[in-house]
């Protein structure tokens, strides 16, 4: 009887040992609110900003303009006429005006006396609330911008993106202190190309451009990898690719929904 309870003992061991070991849970990337949580909220305002931080958006992209008296606001358009009670270029009205115009009621009344959002207000409110920007710059005085940054101390917490890859290397060149700069990215063959002349620390490309190759191949760069999940049409197919491949970062319009299905992301964690 002792013999055959040993045997037992012994089996049971031995099956323990071949069980497979439970495996690491998948990469769940860092969230780019495009324009902030634009679709709960009207794009580049405090309560866009406010909706990223009410559901731990990583970061929040914002559109860098400046005013006649070289003032930054958040405005995507560069003109004042789809998302505010003005009409025109914002760089040809003052601050002063520009800080009396509706820029929420255009999304629903309840946004009614939401503010062209200024730059300095956002970076504040960011830093107070563990929130991350990626300033896409469009014109102002560069070297004031990373002032304001560094004066907030937030260089870290800021990634640079340039609407054109000229300027993006012009400002690899000015700030070489930035870790945090992005480069768009066509395809994998025109990756070597970029890190070779831009230098970037993330490329950003779009999901449908991307494959676990390419994934691969920029983490052996030591480059993170931001895939474009952009629309707000139904993304949940999307979604699951971007955790599938294995990406750093998702700009997307629905960050919520993102934060919703799968939590907040692990990495670094």
């Amino acid at each position: 009887m002792r013999k055959l309870l040993y045997i037992l003992l012994v089996a049971i061991l031995l099956c323990s040992g071949c069980t497979k070991q439970p495996t690491s849970p998948n990469k769940i990337p860092m969230t780019s609110g495009h324009r902030g949580a634009n679709a709960i909220a009207p794009e580049n305002t405090m309560a866009s900003a406010d909706s990223c931080i009410k559901y731990g958006v990583d970061y929040m992209e914002c559109d860098l303009c400046i005013s006649k008296d070289s003032v930054f606001y958040l405005l995507h358009d560069s003109t004042l006429d789809r998302t505010t009670n003005g009409t025109g270029n914002i760089g040809d009205w003052m601050s002063a005006d520009i800080d009396t115009l509706d820029a929420g009621s255009w999304f629903g009344p309840e946004f009614t006396g939401q503010r062209v959002l200024r730059f300095a207000d956002l970076l504040r409110k960011a830093k107070e609330n563990g929130l991350k920007l990626t300033i896409d710059y469009r014109n102002g005085d560069i070297q004031k911008l990373l002032t304001m940054i560094k004066s907030e101390g937030m260089l870290k917490n800021c990634n640079f993106t340039f609407y054109n890859e000229e300027m993006t290397k012009s400002f690899r060149k000015m700030a070489p202190e930035v870790k945090t700069l992005q480069a768009y990215v066509k395809d994998e063959a025109d990756l070597d190309r970029v890190v070779k002349e831009v230098k970037p620390n993330v490329v950003v490309i779009w999901l449908d451009s991307l494959t676990p190759e390419f994934v691969n191949k920029c983490h052996e760069y030591n480059l993170q990898v931001m895939a474009l999940v952009l629309g707000l049409d139904d993304k949940t197919i999307d979604n699951q690719r971007t955790v599938d491949l294995g990406v750093d970062a998702i700009a997307t319009d629905r960050p919520e929904q993102f934060i919703m299905k799968y939590g907040k992301s692990n990495i670094g964690k």
